[in-house]
C-alpha cells in the first residue's frame, strides 16, 4: 500500500487482494458458533493467498518465489474445502458462494500458471 513494490502491479495481486473481501462476506452468513472455527479458518486462509503472493513476489530466488505461490495456492484450496464444508453444513447456499467461488478459481488459475516451471511471475 505505501511501499509501492513491484508485486502491486500484477493482475494476480489484484485478484487476491478482493479475495479476503468477498470470503468475509461469505462468513458472516454463518452461524456465530462457527466464528472461532470455521469462520476463523476461512478468513485466515484468505488472507494468507494475498500475504504469500506478496512475499513469494519480493523474493529474488526462483526457488524460493515459486515455493511462496504454492503457499498461497494451497491456501486457496483450503477456502475451497472450507467453503465445501460451509456447504455441506446448510450454513451458505451456492448463490452464496458464487461471487467468492469465481474469484477463488481465478485465484486459483492464475497461481497455477505462476509456479509452471519457465514462467516469469513479472508478467501475470
Amino acid at each position: 500500500m505505501f511501499l509501492h513494490l513491484k508485486h502491486t502491479k500484477l493482475v494476480a495481486y489484484g485478484l487476491t487482494r478482493n479475495l479476503p473481501v468477498a470470503c468475509y462476506e461469505v462468513v458472516k452468513k454463518f452461524p456465530p458458533s462457527e466464528q472461532f472455527n470455521l469462520t476463523f479458518q476461512i478468513k485466515k486462509s484468505a488472507v494468507s493467498v494475498l500475504l504469500n503472493l506478496a512475499e513469494g513476489s519480493s523474493r529474488t530466488s526462483p526457488k524460493e518465489r515459486v515455493r511462496f505461490f504454492e503457499i498461497s495456492r494451497s491456501s486457496a484450496v483450503e477456502i475451497d474445502s472450507g467453503f465445501d464444508a460451509a456447504f455441506d453444513l446448510k450454513y451458505v447456499t451456492l448463490e452464496d458462494l458464487s461471487e467468492a467461488g469465481n474469484l477463488l478459481v481465478s485465484v486459483f488459475r492464475m497461481l497455477c500458471n505462476m509456479i509452471k516451471p519457465g514462467n516469469d511471475s513479472d508478467n501475470d
